[in-house]
């Protein structure tokens, strides 16, 4: 029995004894003892079904003893009054038991709200709770490991501050679909850390709802899947990278014995079969720019790196880039303030950025905006120089990002490309020590994201030494 009960019941008590004592100084005519029965009342709540029994019988002995001391035994007064009593000590211990019952079952929610909130407090994924305009009200250890912040910095903060900008503007759209009570699940999103680094998550968001059934919050589930995905990638990539590299050499020893032919017989024919010639080693030669690009991709081509500094390398290709792209599209660069600089081969930075702006302008028909960004970011596993190339163009699904720097694998008509610009990009930021990320949605536009080892910058004596990888 705990504190409470037994204060109702001793309160309970003291209320019949009080009642007695009056009882048994007023006139027999008052017939004040049925007063007797407001005691077995009162300890219904105490939820002890036991003790109103008890209560109960010390109130009827009570009434009966000073009923019939006051000559009232076997009268109809006497008789009435006393089964009131029983009556009322019958619905007060039905009442006490029922109530033991909801105390018993309420204990037991209790506890099994302790337990997922211990389960959810110890999961190695970030449990997030959020009202409905989307401010942070849970914050478990998960999300602490994965988010960086302590639940008493963030809770009562808004949830895009974990959110990257494009994601922001559908966090109102995504509230609206969780209060009509639809469930999200969302495979691969990225999110901010608190230390402005980047990560993918899986995500699962539920409705939460009251015990009316109305929906008054929702609650996530988020999984970092970063390394998972990245390893995935890698792994396929490699397969390609290793696939692309065979055939492209074994294809490079056939162009070989075409152009050295094609060259043998060169005096040997008439006008006419020396250009049908001249056109033959023409396309032996386009074949080979694209062996080499294959060659690239899987990394089997030697390259000459120096110490190079992004922002030079951006602001010395921006007259070059704005003659690629139409007079409708306007290209920015925004090269950081101090020296990003990195250890790779100028010439392929150059195609890097080509690549990027080439695909940006076919993504903007219209027109639109292209942003060429430099920086450098402090992530976990150190500091990056970073590359960012951003359009405002109609953007791409996850199907297409999944294995958009596939050798040969594009969106676009048949004759106006081989899809090997991406994949090309893809093996010379490898091929460096770097990553390359992309981020785009249907109609928001696409950012590339490329990140190199940061290397400390040299003196001008210094820079353009090339050396061999």
């Amino acid at each position: 029995m705990g504190g409470g009960a037994r204060s109702y019941l001793i309160a309970s008590f003291a209320l019949v004894t009080v009642l007695a004592a009056l009882s048994a100084v007023t006139p027999p005519r008052m017939l004040t003892f049925g007063m007797l029965a407001l005691g077995p009342a009162l300890a219904a709540a105490s939820a002890s079904p036991a003790g109103v029994l008890a209560l109960g019988g010390y109130a009827l002995v009570a009434a009966f003893a000073i009923s019939t001391g006051q000559g009232l035994l076997g009268t109809l007064d006497q008789s009435l009054r006393l089964l009131v009593m029983v009556a009322i000590t019958g619905i007060s211990w039905a009442l006490a038991r029922h109530h033991r019952r909801l105390l018993a079952a309420s204990a037991d929610a209790a506890r099994e709200r302790e337990m997922l909130a211990a389960f959810a407090e110890q999961s190695s994924d970030a449990v997030i709770g959020s009202s409905l305009d989307g401010v942070i009200t849970s914050w478990n250890g998960g999300a602490e490991r994965l988010y960086g912040y302590p639940a008493d910095e963030i809770v009562g903060s808004s949830i895009s501050r974990i959110l990257p900008p494009e994601r922001r503007d559908v966090l109102d759209e995504t509230l609206t679909e969780l209060a009509a009570g639809r469930r999200i699940n969302l495979d691969e999103v990225r999110r901010i850390r608190r230390d402005g680094s980047e990560m993918l998550v899986s995500v699962a968001v539920s409705p939460i709802r009251d015990t009316t059934g109305r929906i008054v919050a929702a609650a996530a589930t988020e999984r970092d899947v970063t390394d998972k995905k990245r390893r995935v990638r890698a792994e396929r990539m490699e397969s390609l990278g290793q696939l692309a590299g065979g055939v492209a050499h074994d294809f490079n020893n056939l162009l070989a014995i075409i152009v050295t032919y094609a060259d043998l017989m060169a005096d040997e024919v008439t006008p006419a079969g020396a250009r049908d010639l001249a056109r033959i080693r023409d396309a032996a030669d386009r074949a080979g720019t694209l062996t080499s690009q294959l060659l690239l991709f899987a990394k089997r081509e030697p390259t000459q790196v120096e110490t190079v500094d992004l922002n030079t390398v951006v602001t010395d290709a921006q007259e070059l880039l704005s003659r690629s792209i139409s007079g409708r599209i306007r290209l920015a660069c925004r090269p950081h303030s101090d020296p990003v600089t990195v250890r790779a081969n100028r010439g392929r930075l150059d195609q890097i950025l080509m690549n990027l702006v080439i695909n940006a302008r076919d993504a903007m028909p219209d027109g639109g905006d292209v942003v060429i960004g430099t920086g450098r970011i402090e992530t976990p596993s150190g500091t990056f120089a970073e590359l960012t190339v951003s359009d405002t163009g109609t953007g791409m699904s996850a199907e297409v990002r999944e294995r958009l720097f596939e050798p040969f694998f594009t969106t676009k008509p048949v004759d106006q490309g081989t899809g090997l610009g991406l994949s090309t990009v893809y093996g010379i930021v490898t091929d460096a020590g770097g990553r390359i990320s992309v981020d785009s949605a249907p109609g928001a536009g696409t950012t590339f994201v490329i990140r190199l080892p940061l290397v400390p910058a040299l003196s001008p004596v210094g820079l353009g030494a090339g050396e061999s990888s």
